[in-house]
């Protein structure tokens, strides 16, 4: 007897969370049209950039991956971003036009799950689905990272990029920076990031000279940077424009 919670043939993908990263529209629209239709939640994605944004905010259970996007990035790409979190990427299928042995040894050495050939059969795309789908992991996205516009903030291993780059950061000012991005640019109170950056003093007061320079030197370090986000203060505390 099948429970209400079993997945059927019908919905092999219920509950489960697609990416579809793929340029093309006519390719796009079908693979999410059949995403849909075996029971998932369908994204989309038509550059890496905005798939890491994807994979940085959702459970992701299947990523459908084209690899010549729209930013003239290769979609093997977000394997290199998967590794330097140290982090598993969710299950991958390949789908492209690069059809070479070499192209398919290369993207399952990466860490790719299945290749399929451009122009796919829908059938054969939807069996290779629900096969990922019998061995998917669950929940494999990495909850640790923070996106904001061109900021990016791994919170595992503790590093902060800007337009990919990573900044040039010391422990303290990695805190402050990410409990600055986390309130997406509304003002945080004095009080608010002593307790968050200087947890073993709660009990005291906020110091203002520790976070006075404390935010001269994250200030110095994304000035560094190209185009930077900005530190603004404010009454109430800081905030940070992106």
């Amino acid at each position: 007897m099948m429970t209400q919670d079993t997945k059927t043939d019908k919905t092999p993908l219920e509950g489960a969370t697609v990416l579809v990263v793929e340029d093309d529209a006519e390719d796009a629209r079908f693979a999410m049209k059949l995403v849909e239709s075996l029971g998932g939640r369908v994204l989309h994605a038509d550059t890496v950039s905005a798939a890491r944004v994807h994979c940085a905010e959702n459970d992701l259970a299947v990523i459908l991956l084209d690899r010549m996007l729209a930013d003239s990035e290769d979609g093997l790409a977000l394997f290199d971003w998967y590794r330097e979190l140290e982090a598993a990427a969710p299950c991958v299928l390949i789908t492209s036009r690069l059809a070479t042995t070499d192209d398919h040894v290369r993207g399952l050495d990466l860490g790719a799950d299945d290749y399929i050939d451009k122009p796919f059969d829908l059938r054969e795309l939807s069996a290779r689905l629900r096969a990922l789908m019998r061995r998917a992991e669950t929940q494999r996205a990495p909850a640790s990272v923070f996106i904001w516009g061109d900021l990016e903030i791994r919170t595992l291993n503790e590093r902060a990029l800007w337009l990919g780059e990573v900044i040039k950061l010391r422990p303290q000012s990695f805190k402050l920076l990410s409990a600055l991005a986390a309130c997406r640019g509304e003002a945080v109170s004095r009080a608010a990031l002593w307790r968050e950056v200087w947890p073993d003093y709660r009990g005291l007061p906020p110091q203002d000279a520790v976070i006075n320079t404390s935010i001269n030197r994250l200030r110095k370090s994304l000035a560094e940077l190209d185009a930077p986000p900005q530190i603004v203060s404010e009454d109430m505390g800081y905030r940070l424009v992106v």
